[in-house]
């Protein structure tokens, strides 16, 4: 135990930084949240969804204003492929969402 503690301490000493919680190696425990972005989701507005290892990322149209049910914001998109779905965007998923890297055609 005593070694352990010894090379945490260590470790702690390599770690620069003023562990404010801006400090990019503090370490965050605690809830999830979603990504600053998410706030300006609209109608209109272009995202990407990671689907699944076959079809990746599909980028589509948010068609709805998104609403919040309990902890998941509720994301209406219109596919490429012209698939309409009803999707929840909630912190602990927050990886598969992203803006959409390219304007729509």
């Amino acid at each position: 135990m005593v070694r352990a503690r010894r090379v945490a301490n260590a470790i702690a000493e390599e770690v620069t930084g003023d562990g404010t919680s801006d400090d990019p190696k503090v370490l965050r425990v605690g809830q999830p949240t979603l990504p600053p972005w998410a706030s300006s989701i609209r109608k209109g507005a272009r995202i990407e969804y990671y689907w699944n290892e076959e079809w990746d990322w599909c980028a589509g149209t948010v068609v709805e204003d998104p609403f919040w049910i309990v902890d998941e914001y509720i994301l209406t998109i219109e596919f490429e492929d012209g698939e309409i779905h009803k999707l929840p965007f909630d912190a602990n998923e927050k990886a598969r969402w992203r803006p959409a890297s390219r304007p729509s055609l």
